[in-house]
């Protein structure tokens, strides 16, 4: 219906023009959001990280672009149908040569797990980890905060189980000994935070029980701590497929008692590590105390055993003068004796483990 207004016929309410004015709208967004990459990012800012002979300034720019935009989308549901492309994208940002991009990206990740529903992100678990695991490693303590924020914020919202089996699988054979330590620190935290029937302990015990006998000396020592939240989980009923898996890993390897001694030693001591407030993991090992004429006790012999630092990836403060071992991510490597005064691993001529290529 119609009405005369001077020269121009207006419309005036009729239930067809409302049809007509949604499916109008519809059309538009439509559009829009074809205008865009994975329904929300600017062709723009994809182009420009797209690619790899773009300005810095210009890629670090976009990347910080990019951030804003995800932590403050109304809309961001709209990448729910393009996730895994995203996350793809993502990823290969991850490992980007500018570290203002790589880092932007972290927080790009954490924003979406924040955002995004319960049952895209319990689908998603795996792939998400997979991506971000390696971020683990890096040198930047302040990223490595917040990559672990985001994998137990992950673990509160999705399945703690399968993002820790993930985790695991992902980490603890990674090349880069900071990632096994910080693989396993999540481990501990995951443990500590939500109840033991969440997880298949035995599974978990088993894939820890190979950082033992790390190459490593802050792996080996976040693997027993690990292991003394296990058994305080488990209970003395099941202490005995403890060791059974520590066992089987020394014979495996041709390790002597030693290992046996070290875990034993470790578990004799009923303090768990503590998840203090900052989301960081305290070790009970004193690896400092042994600085004078104390005789170190198994545990510490056998962590000590190992070679200091994180390899390739480490950052050495050099300076341990701290009464307590704490995760990387705010205490540096730990190292408070000589060169000289170190036991190397004995398993020179065994079997090789998959790290043992890293430099």
């Amino acid at each position: 219906m119609y009405v005369n207004s001077g020269t121009r016929k207006q419309p005036v309410d009729d239930p067809s023009n409302d049809l007509f004015t949604v499916v109008g709208q519809q059309s538009v967004a439509f559009g829009l959001s074809r205008e865009k990459k994975f329904g929300i990012v600017p062709s723009s800012i994809f182009s420009t990280l797209s690619d790899d002979n773009s300005e810095l300034r210009a890629r670090a720019h976009a990347a910080e672009e990019l951030k804003l935009l995800v932590e403050n989308c109304r809309d961001v549901h709209l990448v729910e149908p393009h996730f895994d492309d995203f996350v793809e994208f993502l990823g290969d940002l991850l490992d980007d040569h500018n570290s203002k991009v790589s880092t932007a990206v972290v927080d790009v990740i954490s924003a979406l797990v924040q955002q995004m529903s319960k049952e895209l992100l319990s689908s998603k678990a795996k792939l998400l980890v997979t991506k971000l695991c390696r971020r683990l490693g890096d040198t930047n303590g302040v990223v490595r905060v917040s990559v672990t924020k985001t994998f137990t914020h992950l673990m509160r919202v999705a399945s703690a189980a399968t993002v820790l089996d993930s985790l695991c699988t992902a980490g603890i054979s990674h090349r880069n000994a900071r990632v096994r330590q910080e693989t396993l620190n999540l481990a501990i935290i995951a443990l500590l935070t939500f109840p033991s029937s969440d997880f298949d302990l035995p599974r978990v015990a088993k894939t820890v029980a190979v950082a033992l006998i790390d190459g490593r000396r802050p792996v080996r020592q976040a693997a027993l701590e690990c292991y003394a939240v296990l058994a305080q989980a488990m209970g003395p009923s099941k202490r005995s497929f403890l060791m059974d898996n520590v066992s089987g890993v020394a014979l495996q390897y041709g390790i002597g008692h030693e290992l046996m001694d070290a875990v034993i030693a470790r578990l004799s001591n009923r303090q768990l590590p503590k998840h203090n407030s900052s989301g960081l993991i305290e070790y009970v090992a004193l690896l400092n105390r042994c600085g004078g004429t104390a005789t170190p006790t198994p545990d510490l012999e056998w962590i000590l055993s190992a070679s200091s630092g994180h390899g390739s990836s480490a950052v050495s403060d050099g300076s341990a003068t701290s009464h307590r071992s704490s995760q990387s991510s705010t205490a540096g490597d730990f190292q408070p004796f000589e060169a000289s005064r170190l036991r190397r691993s004995g398993r020179r001529g065994f079997a090789r483990l998959p790290w043992d290529s890293e430099v």
